[in-house]
């Protein structure tokens, strides 16, 4: 399947066809409806919906559909459209790390590595926050337990009791949050959100198990947004992150931003690690479906605090489309014994590659597009490594206005 031609493989959900219905009137409702197809800020999971939909298809968009060229997955078999949904399963492991054909781990110094790192961050559905559909899972998840549970916007602490049950969560995010049956907490919400007012709800969630969830939603014509964070420093010091994203079903234009710092809370399992995420796509609605895939640039890092005295970071980086060339990068510190390298980008190498994919050919020609280049000097920023003074993510979170970049760079704050 290829950028140009995605025809119709993600009908992206009753849920998305409301919303895209609704638009075509000219408008989508703030408030909330009894159809629980309606998008509405006063539930952001259904705008969490929307958009984990849209991501998971531009992921598609990287796959070889059968008579066609291959994309920039590269180096797959190339499968049926009815099979498309099983294809991540064969391309990554349940973290999303990329895999060959015959189950085997891909060799990071390869030249498809950086490509089919970027399918797998994009349409792999984990059940933890590894790929972006993982994340984006999970907080929904949290969302649609907290508003069964019943949300009274009136900027007040109320307690309650929310079930963690099938309802909205999968029997694999339950084990693996350790959670089987419900959890009393400290609920606040309000309109405009009381945590950012740029966003025009917002809910607040506090656990003795986990800290406290927020999550935000805003809905302008045609354009679904949402943010949400985390902040677990109250069990587990050093534990925070923030999501945000942005699609507007109109243009087509979807944005995505995560930043998790972890790297220096102590538990074993889900810490010792920070990432940061950054994508930018354009894509083409049909009556609520994705027809196309006209562009999309990405980066991505990712710094591992390895408990034994050696660290390891990597970077990835894709842009362009496979009409005029897409061009995929790889950047990393292999493996240190100097914490303090993960946070400068002159300690950073490139694997380079000759992939250029095209519609034709995975060597094909990108011309004046070289990819997004990493930062030669200074400190790197990009990844959260605690020696690069990055803005916190609850910082970013609490001013963020929106995402609002028209390109992907290694900034700290675009």
């Amino acid at each position: 399947m290829n950028f140009k031609e995605l025809n119709k493989i993600c009908a992206v959900t009753s849920l998305l066809y409301t919303f895209a219905l609704a638009a075509c009137q000219g408008t989508v409702a703030g408030d909330t409806s009894s159809s629980s197809n309606v998008v509405s800020a006063e539930k952001p999971s259904t705008v969490m919906a929307v958009v984990q939909d849209a991501v998971v298809a531009v992921g598609e968009g990287l796959v070889a559909q059968q008579g066609q060229v291959q994309g920039a997955q590269a180096k797959v078999s190339i499968q049926p459209v009815s099979m498309q949904s099983l294809i991540s399963d064969q391309l990554c492991d349940r973290n999303a790390m990329p895999l060959n054909v015959d189950g085997t781990y891909m060799d990071s110094q390869g030249a498809d590595y950086p490509s089919r790192l970027f399918y797998c961050k994009l349409a792999k559905s984990t059940s933890s926050p590894e790929s972006i559909p993982g994340a984006l899972k999970q907080i929904k998840s949290i969302s649609c337990a907290v508003e069964r549970a019943g949300v009274v916007y009136d900027n007040q602490e109320h307690q309650v009791t929310v079930q963690m049950d099938s309802n909205c969560f999968s029997p694999e995010q339950l084990q693996d949050m350790g959670v089987t049956t419900s959890m009393n907490v400290t609920l606040r919400a309000s309109k405009p959100a009381f945590f950012n007012s740029y966003y025009d709800t917002g809910i607040s969630i506090k656990t003795a198990e986990f800290g406290e969830y927020r999550f935000a939603a805003k809905i302008v014509g045609t354009t679904v947004e949402f943010l949400t964070s985390e902040d677990q420093t109250a069990n587990s010091a050093n534990k925070t992150g923030s999501f945000a994203a942005s699609f507007d079903i109109l243009t087509g234009e979807l944005r995505y931003e995560s930043r998790s710092d972890r790297y220096l809370c102590a538990e074993i399992s889900s810490c010792g690690w920070s990432r940061h995420d950054r994508i930018l796509a354009t894509v083409a609605m049909s009556n609520g479906v994705i027809t196309a895939v006209s562009n999309i640039q990405g980066a991505s890092a990712d710094v591992y605090d390895g408990r034994n005295g050696q660290y390891s970071a990597r970077s990835s980086t894709i842009k362009g489309n496979l009409a005029d060339g897409l061009k995929a990068r790889y950047f990393h510190v292999q493996s240190t014994n100097v914490d303090a390298d993960l946070g400068d980008s002159a300690k950073y190498s490139e694997v380079v590659n000759n992939r250029c994919y095209t519609n034709g050919s995975d060597q094909g020609d990108c011309g004046a597009n070289t990819g997004i280049a990493f930062p030669q000097n200074g400190p790197f920023v990009f990844g959260l490594h605690p020696t690069a003074n990055a803005t916190t993510s609850l910082s970013w979170a609490a001013q963020l206005q929106g995402l609002k970049f028209s390109s992907v760079t290694f900034a700290d704050v675009q």
